[in-house]
């Protein structure tokens, strides 16, 4: 009986480069640590994420861009939406709505056509298939994302989950200030 020698736990190269460079960095005056630290976590974990679900709407051919436009416009059905209002709903890349629309029109999963109400705008409406293909794969990629958080109770996702939209509000309202940091010391 033979037995195989255990492999140490695979180095994390990306979170040890960055914790190093954090380290040197430090010597700048506006220099925070926790929130250079909290903006690489965000950044990375948001790549790991992105791969893992990427991976799974990649074997049904789909893009994270193109799965959140069949969602959005399932949504809508049969109603659908016009281009510009895609582009302001999609989480992800807005830069290419028409090209992603396109994509997906020639795979057959949304059309185009003329808006009922003014004949120059264009609607994207989800098709039949487009319909069949989210049914026949959402409930691999709802099983992806809980496996995803297993290892946060449903208090820990909430609480997460209200810091992330926080953040981003505060993100989002720093962009109309001057000067965000003017008058504030950071904790």
């Amino acid at each position: 009986m033979s037995t195989t020698p255990r492999q140490p736990p695979e180095v994390d190269k990306r979170e040890t480069y960055y914790k190093e460079r954090i380290r040197k960095h430090s010597s700048y005056d506006e220099f925070h640590r926790p929130s250079v630290e909290l903006l690489l976590n965000l950044i990375y974990t948001y790549d790991v994420v992105e791969t893992r679900i990427s991976r799974v709407l990649g074997e049904h051919c789909l893009s994270l861009s193109g799965f959140n436009i069949l969602m959005i416009l399932n949504s809508v059905k049969p109603a659908g939406r016009q281009l510009h209002e895609l582009g302001e709903l999609l989480l992800v890349s807005r830069a290419n709505v028409t090209g992603l629309v396109d994509s997906l029109e020639q795979k057959g999963l949304v059309e185009r056509g003329p808006d009922k109400n003014d004949r120059r705008v264009r609607i994207a409406r989800i098709t039949d298939p487009g319909v069949e293909l989210l049914d026949s794969m959402l409930s691999s990629y709802y099983k992806e994302v809980r496996g995803m958080f297993c290892g946060f109770s449903n208090n820990d996702k909430a609480d997460l989950s209200e810091l992330l939209a926080r953040l981003r509000t505060t993100i989002q309202k720093s962009l109309s200030e001057k000067d965000p940091l003017q008058g504030k010391k950071g904790k």
